[in-house]
């Protein structure tokens, strides 16, 4: 089996590439294979310096295609003026 940086080397990776480069490019081996998002190191360095930048999302809600309104809105009639 070989080493993570074995494997960057043989696919073009320069030694004097960014790091965050070489994460991202990590991260999506990752997510792809496994489906498992991870966090890494830089972007562990920039939360713990930047937590009010932290966006809370709330959890994603099924789409309905129930098409019946719950609440419909009264129809006014209103005339155009000629």
């Amino acid at each position: 089996m070989k080493k993570i940086n074995e494997l960057m080397a043989e696919l073009g990776f320069k030694n004097d590439a960014p790091d965050s480069v070489k994460e991202a490019f990590i991260k999506h081996l990752i997510k792809a294979s496994t489906g498992v998002n991870v966090v890494t190191p830089s972007e562990r360095k920039e939360i713990a310096e930047n937590p009010q930048r932290i966006v809370q999302f709330k959890a994603p809600q099924q789409m309905s295609f129930d098409f019946i309104d719950e609440n419909p809105t009264p129809k006014t009639s209103k005339k155009a003026v000629s």
